[in-house]
């Protein structure tokens, strides 16, 4: 074995008599960890490549946010202390005009991404249907940029050529407002909503709301509104039957809507002149013309003990001793002509003069003098404050036989007169 050279030994006596030192310690930035070990996010090649798994806190990173660093959002001193809001990361471009809360319009994918539909939620317009496709500047074309607050482009700025072409109707021709919205709805242009038309005669209310299909189910002529038909639905095979002896009537739609401007069936207010169904006291008192009228195929056969009214248990007992009187409808009439109650004009010729003489309206009901229901017969001079017997009685002092006696009123004074 060759002696080592001076300078080589020299060189190693040297080394090994130096001391080796130890790296200085990094201090940490993470003052709370909470008891996760450096390896769960750094790697041992160097303490930048960083890695973490964020399911495992419950809120997955997600689009633009995976690449984002841990400080774009943490304080890197305490993880727990996190940034929860956008904006506080986000200059916000609307200045606070389109609310607080990003992710309403917003998804994480990218910021150009972004969701009418999901933006309109909880505004005035939920439901954008056909225009859900749109850009927000489509709409907000007036306002400042990024600015929704302001008015949006009238509908007519993008459906102007719609408008003008359309012919059925004809929208230009006809005048119709250019306001499309009082008609259209956002969801969809195919059906439109007049509602204004239940002024002229209702097709969303009443006995029409739900039976016709579009305008042109009752308007035939496109270019003239005016022009209308009742008789698509109407068949003449089921109307005619139906108006059997009404004055005037005639298959034809004006007719229709002459006597029913409003849709609904027995409007037939002539009828007060015949018979007072409308006023008096048969008003409300019917539903439907069939409640008197029996027979479909002449509105001169009539009944006036249908249903409940004028049962004759209670009509025989309340004309007892009417003479001519008869529990049969023309004879109803004949009696009543206007339906109202106790117009027994030959009382006065037949009896008692009620209706002309000294008794002429101080009385409101047959009760008022035959208090027994069912016995005409049975009548009385003394009710209600008539003919008080200290009164009377004063009256007839010296008068020979007298006796304070209905028989006996009536006996004396047959015409209601006195002496």
């Amino acid at each position: 074995m060759r002696a080592l050279t001076p300078i080589l030994f020299a060189a190693l006596a040297l080394g090994a008599a130096a001391p080796v030192r130890s790296q200085e310690p990094v201090a940490n930035p993470h003052v709370n960890l909470r008891g996760l070990a450096c390896t769960a996010c750094h790697a041992t090649s160097s303490w930048r490549d960083v890695s973490f798994d964020h399911r495992r806190t419950g809120t997955p990173l997600r689009g633009q946010h995976a690449a984002a660093p841990c400080t774009g959002c943490h304080d890197l001193r305490d993880f727990r202390t996190v940034a929860q809001a956008c904006r506080f990361c986000h200059q916000d471009p609307h200045r606070g005009d389109a609310g607080l809360q990003c992710q309403t319009c917003h998804v994480e994918s990218s910021w150009q991404q972004v969701s009418p539909q999901d933006a309109h939620a909880n505004t005035r317009l939920p439901e954008l249907g056909v225009h859900a496709a749109l850009q927000c500047a489509d709409c907000h074309r007036q306002a400042a940029v990024q600015q929704f607050s302001g008015p949006v482009t009238r509908c007519i700025e993008c459906h102007q050529t719609t408008f003008s072409t359309t012919t059925n109707p004809s929208h230009a021709s006809l005048g119709f407002s250019q306001q499309c919205e009082s008609c259209h709805q956002l969801t969809t242009w195919s059906f439109a909503l007049f509602q204004q038309h239940d002024a002229l005669f209702p097709i969303y209310s009443g006995t029409h709301a739900g039976v016709w299909r579009d305008c042109s189910t009752c308007h035939t002529n496109a270019t003239d509104l005016s022009v209308f038909t009742c008789t698509t639905c109407h068949v003449q095979s089921r109307t005619d039957p139906a108006h059997q002896g009404i004055a005037g009537y005639s298959y034809a739609s004006q007719a229709c809507l002459t006597c029913h401007p409003d849709g609904r069936s027995g409007g037939f207010a002539q009828h007060d002149a015949v018979f007072p169904i409308f006023t008096g006291t048969h008003a409300g008192r019917w539903t439907a013309c069939t409640d008197c009228h029996t027979n479909p195929s002449s509105r001169q056969v009539f009944t006036c003990m249908s249903g409940a009214c004028h049962p004759q248990a209670s009509t025989d007992p309340a004309h007892a001793g009417i003479p001519g009187y008869a529990f049969t409808a023309s004879q109803c009439l004949s009696c009543h002509p206007t339906g109202l109650q106790g117009t027994f004009t030959q009382h006065d010729q037949l009896f008692f003069p009620i209706y002309s003489g000294t008794h002429a309206g101080r009385w409101q009901a047959c009760t008022a003098c035959h208090p027994t229901a069912g016995q005409p017969s049975v009548f009385t001079c003394m009710s209600s404050g008539c003919h008080p017997q200290a009164e009377t009685n004063s009256n007839h002092g010296g008068v020979n036989g007298y006796q304070y006696t209905a028989q006996a009123c009536y006996s004396c004074h047959p015409r209601g007169r006195g002496g």
